[in-house]
């Protein structure tokens, strides 16, 4: 009926099959939890209006001209503020913990 060969192939296949369906099952089980995740501070300017979000209590928004000048500085008490600039037009770089934004004012 079967041959050696032929019964060797269909052993070799199914313990092979039998030996991986439980790893595939335990991948899929698998999950990834992230914690600790931060969001990296938001800044925009409207009409010399300084709009900040996400930012750590504490760190200091700096204001630099494009002449490499510092031109102000605001330390942040929350998380998210409002601020008037009253800066002359110009173009601005703002640098707030890892993040630099460039900003026109019109």
């Amino acid at each position: 009926m079967y041959n050696m060969k032929s019964v060797l192939l269909i052993v070799t296949l199914l313990l092979t099959f039998s030996i991986h369906t439980p790893l595939l099952a335990q991948d899929k089980k698998e999950r990834i939890i992230v914690t600790g995740e931060t969001l990296l501070p938001e800044l925009n300017v409207v009409n010399n209006i300084l709009y900040i979000k996400n930012a750590t209590a504490g760190t200091k928004v700096e204001i630099i001209s494009i002449l490499g000048n510092k031109v102000h500085q605001i330390e942040m008490t929350s998380s998210e503020g409002t601020y008037e600039l009253n800066l002359p037009k110009a173009i601005y770089i703002f640098k707030l913990g890892g993040v630099v934004r460039k900003f026109i004012i019109r």
